[in-house]
């Protein structure tokens, strides 16, 4: 069946449907693998480093024995990718007979061995290699190299320049902090928004950058009046309400518990929405071809909210001051920024198979949908709400709205508390963190996703998708395309 796969005209497809049901188990499937990647062709062995991660901890086995037979550059990244640790001894043999090309710079990081910290910081002038270099330096967490990786900053551009900012983040070591205001007064004359973001996670400060004009010039003269002694303190400003269902506010010094950031496997590519400390969904890539994607990592605890944003969404009819002024303990919680709050009734949809979702029935609205496989529309993995229909046909634009903590562990008598609510003509408010997603996936397939993450109303969304009426929400945004939408 492996050899059937591998000649498949669809081998990716083939290979992914023999990994879910393997004859014989993963084991036996893996052992295979290995007995044939010796000697594959090129292209054939590219379709091994495919189906090996698929097979999991049995791949694995095979990747790490595979390197320790002497492996390639492209078989190490496969290993890499699934973050394994090569042992020392085939560490060295790949630095001898590889260098120090890119995928064992990273391999060095991925092992867990603070004695290569050494030859990793002596590659940070390197122009080739100097880049994955400070990232492997951080996944070591080897801050006796922080202050050099930060001083490294005035003589770096591109893409160096922004993986060593992400290096001093994924740091966390407060030392690199001179150095980057230094950066600010005395550097070259970059961009300024790595710095700003590096400056944000190694201080907890966030002051609020203006939103119009020269952003790096405002950075550059926003930071150095900071009093980084004083603890963080969220401030709501500037708010302009636009009518019973539109306002604006502006949040500075927000504790950015609930963000978007930028990942280090690499930066400006990986992002994911965490609340606190937990990873909570991986997030589309910063590509305007590629597919929008959302995929859970894990659910934080749930957190208790003050009485006063329970009151306040328990019937919510407009918006306006006091409105904000009450959901302070979770608005503060969000970066530094410039927002927009949306009050709309959106009917929705439980969405608990993937056939049943948008992720992967937009598959079916495309020009071409044979021209694409259900692997290429990831599924978030896990029951969410849904948008019934098109917010707009031309792009295709779909809403979807994923939960912050499991569907399945709701308390039934509370969801029948705001059924007998929303029954009373009642309308509680559920609040989401919304934006829209805008592609043109491979440059061919045209689409928008409206999407949302539950604040807090998770079980008011429930109650609303179970009696089948439109759900209040109030959505924080700082895109204004979603008011278009809505």
């Amino acid at each position: 069946m492996l050899s059937a796969a591998l000649r498949n005209p669809d081998p990716w497809t083939a290979l992914a449907a023999l990994a879910a049901d393997p004859p014989g188990g993963s084991a036996a499937l893996a052992a295979q693998v290995a007995e044939r990647y010796a000697d594959a062709s090129p292209v054939e062995r590219r379709r091994l480093e495919y189906l090996l991660p698929l097979l999991h901890e049995a791949g694995d086995r095979v990747l790490l024995d595979l390197l320790a037979r002497g492996g390639s550059a492209e078989l190490l990244g496969v290993a890499n990718r699934r973050g394994l640790a090569i042992a020392g001894s085939v560490l060295d043999g790949l630095v001898e007979r590889l260098g120090y090309v890119s995928p064992v710079v990273e391999a060095l990081g991925l092992s867990g061995d603070s004695t290569r910290a050494a030859a990793l910081g002596a590659l940070l002038g390197d122009a080739s290699a100097g880049d994955r270099a400070a990232l492997a330096l951080a996944a070591l967490n080897a801050r006796d190299w922080t202050v050099r990786i930060a001083q490294g900053l005035f003589g770096v551009t591109g893409n160096t320049h922004v993986a060593f900012t992400y290096a001093l983040i994924e740091m966390g070591d407060a030392a690199a902090v001179p150095h980057l205001l230094r950066w600010l007064a005395e550097g070259p004359d970059l961009p300024a928004g790595d710095v700003h973001r590096a400056l944000v996670r190694l201080t907890g400060r966030d002051p609020l950058i203006p939103g119009e004009g020269d952003f790096s010039a405002h950075v550059r003269r926003v930071w150095p009046g900071l009093d980084l002694n004083r603890p963080a303190k969220p401030e709501v400003r500037d708010i302009a309400i636009e009518g019973p269902t539109r306002l604006r506010f502006s949040l500075d010094d927000g504790f950015g518990r609930v963000r978007v950031d930028h990942g280090t496997s690499w930066p400006r590519w990986s992002k994911t929405l965490y609340v606190g400390d937990v990873p909570l969904y991986r997030v589309s890539a910063d590509c305007g071809t590629c597919e929008t994607t959302m995929g859970l990592l894990g659910f934080p605890e749930a957190g208790n909210q003050a009485a006063a944003v329970r009151e306040t969404l328990a019937d919510l009819p407009e918006l306006t001051a006091e409105t904000l002024d009450a959901l302070h303990p979770i608005v503060r919680e969000l970066d530094s920024g410039h927002y927009r709050g949306h009050l709309v009734d959106l009917p929705i949809e439980r969405a608990d198979r993937p056939e049943r979702s948008w992720w992967l029935r937009r598959i079916a609205i495309r020009d071409d949908p044979e021209r694409w496989t259900v692997e290429d529309a990831s599924w978030p993995g896990v029951t969410h709400f849904q948008v019934p229909a098109l917010l707009a046909d031309s792009p295709p634009t779909y809403g979807s709205i994923l939960p912050s903590q499991p569907l399945d562990g709701l308390d039934p008598a509370t969801v029948e508390r705001h059924s007998a609510a929303i029954a009373r003509g009642e309308r509680p408010a559920a609040l989401l963190l919304a934006w829209t997603e805008y592609r043109y996936v491979e440059a061919e397939a045209e689409e928008r996703f409206l999407l949302g993450v539950v604040l807090d109303g998770h079980h008011r969304l429930a109650a609303y998708a179970a009696a089948g009426v439109p759900a209040r929400v109030l959505m924080l945004t700082r895109d204004a395309e979603v008011g278009e939408l809505v």
